[in-house]
């Protein structure tokens, strides 16, 4: 049979037993969101990159299309 303070003891080592879960599972979220956050950053920093790539060429191509359609 047990004692009130063996119980509380048992509840007590439940609370720290469910609680060290929840904070492993708080510190891989925290760890992906991170990762996620530096990943969108890369996409970020790519498409803007990308898009003065697309704005050269469309001007290349543009000044391209001028020469022939109007040649000097």
């Amino acid at each position: 049979m047990s004692t009130p303070q063996s119980t509380s003891e048992l509840v007590e080592e439940q609370k720290t037993c469910d609680l060290m879960p929840q904070l492993e599972i708080k510190s891989n979220l925290q760890l992906l969101r991170e990762q996620e956050k530096m990943a969108l950053q890369s996409i970020n920093k790519l498409t803007e990159e990308e898009m003065v790539y697309i704005d050269q060429w469309l001007s290349v191509l543009h000044k391209t299309y001028e020469e022939l359609e109007y040649p000097s």
